[in-house]
């Protein structure tokens, strides 16, 4: 071989052996991962199909877990993003006090996590899907009952009617439940007036009228499918759980504009948008990729 060809056989595998160095290729996927209930599927969709239409390399781990799955995964790398609630890992996980006002439980969880974990809490969205107390919103009108006092007020005006509440056993108990909630707005219900059962039921307890109270969550889509009222809660004693996106900052390293694309998601997800989001499944039967979809390009996130 002359000296010539042997230069240029060289340079070609130089070249080759850049293209292989510096191909996308061998970037890491960015694996996604989601809680294994209705709005997560969703939300774990809507990320997904995202970063994929925005040419990440993406892997699907929707459907993992819960938290006690997901925080160890995303510690060891073994999923890279997931959605988590403000709330969640400021009581489950740091054993902190729950804090009603977002900002400033965001603050905390995210300080801390990047502090101790090297976990970064994305832009969080306006969503908050923490407890609620639920009415028909019929009944309510003709009480004149919109927040949680004026509901007190009526139990304590009108002692005979006997208002009954749906609810599970551990939102009974939890000094975070009702013997919380009782204690701050100063009414209180007796055990003959609690009906007890899986929390998934008490929505349909209260649309069968075999309650005129339930606890629910706050973006669950059976909330403007059934026409319930969320009453306010004006002494602001539920806790935040704003749902935001955790990631783990070596990915973000990794990819330039890997935030900024992010953060495009969840100023769009309000408390009207996830019910909205989460009834098509629920009630409507729709999957939840399917509307993550559609949602994505009404927003004119994708094509």
């Amino acid at each position: 071989m002359n000296k010539k060809v042997l230069i240029g056989v060289v340079a070609i595998l130089v070249l080759l052996g850049l293209f292989m160095v510096f191909s996308p290729e061998d970037d890491p996927a960015i694996t996604v991962a989601s809680k294994m209930w209705t709005e997560q599927f969703i939300l774990g969709e809507i990320l997904y199909q995202y970063l994929e239409a925005e040419g990440y390399p993406v892997e699907d781990q929707i459907g993992l877990g819960e938290t006690d799955i997901l925080r160890p995964a995303i510690e060891t790398g073994e999923i890279d993003v997931y959605w988590e609630y403000t709330g969640t890992v400021l009581v489950t996980v740091m054993g902190e006090e729950e804090i009603s006002e977002s900002e400033k439980a965001y603050q905390m969880v995210r300080d801390w996590d990047i502090e101790e974990n090297n976990l970064v809490w994305l832009d969080y969205a306006p969503a908050n899907n923490t407890y609620t107390l639920m009415v028909r919103e019929e009944w309510a009108d003709e009480r004149g009952i919109a927040t949680i006092s004026e509901l007190g007020d009526y139990m304590e005006e009108n002692p005979d009617e006997r208002i009954r509440l749906a609810l599970n056993e551990d939102f009974w108990e939890r000094p975070d439940g009702i013997p919380g909630l009782q204690e701050l707005y100063g009414f209180e219900f007796d055990g003959a007036q609690a009906r007890f059962m899986a929390i998934g039921l008490t929505y349909g307890a209260l649309n069968e009228e075999e309650a005129e109270v339930a606890m629910g969550f706050a973006t669950d889509g059976r909330i403007p499918a059934f026409n319930f009222l969320l009453l306010e809660d004006d002494k602001s004693f539920f806790p935040a759980y704003n749902v935001t996106p955790v990631i783990r900052a070596e990915i973000l390293e990794t990819y330039d504009g890997l935030e900024e694309a992010i953060n495009r998601i969840s100023p769009r997800l309000d408390m009207e948008t996830l019910m909205r989001l989460n009834m098509l499944v629920d009630v409507e039967g729709q999957e939840p990729e399917d509307v993550a979809r559609d949602w994505l390009q009404e927003e004119g996130l994708i094509d």
